[in-house]
């Protein structure tokens, strides 16, 4: 096995210097712009033909895949040329593709398991809390609760603090919001801290190097943003410093070389886990995949950004100026309901039925998302190719993630008009792909095993359908007629079915369908308990495991403490582990049970939410909020993972089905797969139909047994993307 890493020119530009081990050897050091071009290309062609183990794959891979071609372009004799170097990059995304042996990526091994924990989180916030016991607040609650410094790294150990909270662009004197902000990092540096017991390292900002090049994600070579007669300020212009900083700093030299002894260190601390597996190889197929890039259309892209630049100055986009506007058409009560513009106001603001507020919330959101695609379409068409960035274990879920930062590959809207705009394929290129059919709903359904929704599903019968005639009280055959009508019973059938797939409640059906609360009290009752009791016996599960804090007495009675369940498991066994949110949750109840007597003793009273209470009573009642909250996400978040997880793992293991279709080495491209959540897109080298097809259908037979209603409709010779 290879342990390797590299250091690069910025995020996206070439590696400066590449070091690496095999098995127990002694660590090498490769400084790739001193050395003649066919040693690199040697130095990488060895990583093709055995086992590697590295951190964060996906970024190291691609930039193996990005140097490797392009090196293959100049002379092997030579010492690379960097302005010769740069203008062959963008024909070098048309090279070959490069496939190890078999991979292990110690960051996605860490995430399945032990520092899942590490991934991002939202921040845990005590709302309202009396400004005198803020502070003290914050102080105890960072004595009880010890919390690992992997979770703060990026916020130099900050722990909680208190913030002030504004009320119409005043700062509220009497409460205080008091807030943990998770900064934690995954990073090969902080799990050697903690993992190891390594008392100090070296931090990359720590070793001097700041001199960082103009680069965008989106377009990753120097010709995106200039020319040889100017760079403008992108990796060519830098990349001297950067080689004579890894050549001769003593402090980068000793960082670069612990690299890869923090590696090897890790693959023993974590068992020697074998490479190969299913996330480690997505790793890879996902830093080759996105230096090739998929074809674009970049006529029909500007064409449709010029549409929707005049969308974008159709209504004002600015918080104020959204503001002014609309209260042109509100009365006064009506004004103060407006918290904000966010998107969440403005949802609620288009149900407002026949109320002038529906026709500017609608402006207001088309213009904000015109902005956004405007955006899109600039990137697109300067990167010439669509250069999909993914993190293949982005969430606690397992779910796979756009990442990069600067263009969200799984942000790209489903629209005809949109996607049309993507062939994917180049010339001498073939187009497959599919969709999961109803996958969240089949998914759901065998998770509660309910005979009656299995009979109706396989008579043929739409669940949103179902679901709308328990919010309209129509028939099934009014409600599927309503599609695109006012009411549309059948588009709010649909929106409340996925509420209730995710533990919605009978509050969430009220507050994202526009209906009212006795109408979403009663289709969560009929649906729930009445028409299918086994969705009411599946989240009953969740909330035995998950319901810490429990009052049998009713509101306004004792709450009493039940130790939750540590971890929830997909259907096919992935877990997603709650240890930190639970243990919080637990040292807010017990501060509320039992606060200290000095806050106890205080004499100060406030008024929250409509009722005054002493200072230590309004403290309590926000603790107690915050602790529910907590347990709130908690029992949301497991109930989904079930499904969420589930159609993740299959998703995963479709595309890595077909990228085994790709050889091992270095190979002309066979396939080259894209997943946008649900579906996959296959561009291939046009012999391969038949077998793609054969994947798919034994990939949804393997999962029948589990699944009985899991199923994918898959189209060969696509022209673009919008074919599907």
């Amino acid at each position: 096995m290879i342990y390797f890493d590299t250091e690069t020119c910025g995020f996206h530009g070439p590696i400066v210097l590449y070091q690496w081990a095999e098995d127990g050897g002694p660590i090498n050091l490769h400084n790739v712009w001193d050395e003649p071009v066919g040693k690199t290309l040697e130095l990488y062609e060895a990583l093709l033909e055995t086992e590697i183990c590295g951190f964060n794959l996906a970024f190291d891979w691609f930039h193996v895949c990005q140097q490797y071609t392009t090196l293959s372009l100049l002379d092997p004799r030579e010492i690379p040329i960097i302005s010769e170097y740069a203008i062959a990059e963008r024909e070098a995304r048309s090279g070959p593709c490069l496939r190890p042996q078999a991979a292990c990526d110690l960051m996605l091994h860490a995430r399945r398991g032990p520092y899942q924990d590490t991934m991002q989180r939202a921040p845990i916030t005590i709302r309202r809390v009396p400004t005198a016991l803020a502070q003290p607040l914050a102080n105890e609650l960072t004595a009880r609760i010890k919390l690992k410094d992997v979770y703060f790294t990026k916020s130099g150990g900050r722990r909680w603090t208190v913030e002030y909270i504004e009320v119409e662009d005043k700062i509220d004197p009497d409460f205080r919001d008091v807030t943990l902000r998770f900064s934690p990092s995954s990073a090969l540096k902080a799990l050697a801290v903690d993992a190891l017991g390594i008392k100090e390292v070296t931090r990359f900002e720590e070793i001097g190097l700041k001199l960082n090049p103009v680069e965008v994600g989106f377009a990753p070579f120097a010709l995106a943003i200039g020319t040889e007669e100017n760079w403008k300020g992108s990796w060519p212009d830098v990349i001297a410093r950067h080689i004579s900083h890894w050549a001769y700093s003593r402090l980068a030299i000793e960082y670069a070389i612990k690299d890869v002894e923090y590696t090897r260190a890790l693959h023993k601390h974590f068992g020697s886990p074998k490479a190969g597996d299913m996330d480690s190889e997505l790793a890879c197929m996902i830093g080759a995949v996105r230096w090739k890039g998929f074809a674009v259309n970049a006529v029909r892209l500007a064409e449709l950004r010029e549409k929707a630049r005049i969308v974008a100055k159709s209504a004002p986009r600015d918080h104020r100026a959204v503001r002014r506007w609309f209260y042109e058409v509100l009365n006064e009560f009506e004004r103060k309901m407006i918290t904000s513009t966010d998107k969440s106001i403005l949802e609620e603001l288009k149900t407002w039925d026949d109320h002038p507020i529906v026709e500017r919330a609608t402006a207001v959101s088309d213009a904000r998302r015109a902005v956004k695609e405007v955006e899109i379409y600039d990137k697109l068409i300067v990167a010439g190719r669509f250069h999909a960035s993914f993190d293949p274990l982005g969430a606690r879920s397992g779910r796979m993630s756009g990442s990069g930062g600067d263009l969200n590959a799984q942000g790209i809207k489903r629209t005809k008009e949109i996607r049309a705009c993507f062939p994917l394929k180049s010339e001498g290129e073939g187009l497959s792909g599919g969709d999961f059919d109803s996958f969240e709903v089949g998914i759901a359904e065998a998770l509660y095993d309910d005979p009656d929704l299995r009979r109706d599903l396989t008579s043929g019968k739409k669940i949103h359908g179902l679901f709308g005639q328990a919010l309209s009280g129509w028939s099934y055959d009014q409600v599927l007629a309503s599609e695109g009508k006012e009411p549309d019973w059948y588009v709010r059938g649909k929106m409340g079915v996925f509420a209730m797939i995710y533990h919605g409640t009978a509050y969430t059906l009220q507050k994202k369908l526009g209906v009212t609360e006795e109408v979403a009290e009663n289709a969560f009752h009929q649906f729930i308990n009445v028409r299918y009791p086994g969705i009411a016996r599946a989240q009953k599960k969740i909330y035995d495991a998950f319901c810490s804090m429990r009052q049998p007495g009713g509101l306004g009675t004792a709450v009493e403490w039940h130790d939750p369940a540590e971890f929830v498991e997909s259907m096919l066994g992935f877990r997603r582990y709650f240890t930190l949110e639970n243990r919080i949750c637990k040292e807010l109840f017990d501060l509320a049970e039992d606060p200290p007597s000095t806050w106890t003793k205080l004499k100060i009273k406030v008024v929250r939410s409509d009722r005054q209470q002493t200072a230590s009573g309004a403290c309590r009642s926000a603790l107690f909020g915050a602790a529910f909250g907590i347990q709130a996400a908690s029992m949301r978040a497991a109930g989904n993972h079930r499904v969420q997880s589930t159609g993740a793992t299959i998703t995963k293991d479709l595309q890595a089905r077909i990228w085994e279709l790709q050889p091992r080495g270095l190979a002309e491209w066979v396939v080259a797969p894209l997943n946008q959540h649900d579906e996959i897109m296959v561009v291939h080298n046009g012999e391969v139909v038949d077998d793609l097809k054969v994947i798919v259908a034994e990939c949804i037979e393997h999962y029948k047994p589990l699944i009985p209603l899991i199923g994918m409709t898959w189209m060969e010779d696509m022209n673009t993307w919008a074919d599907k």
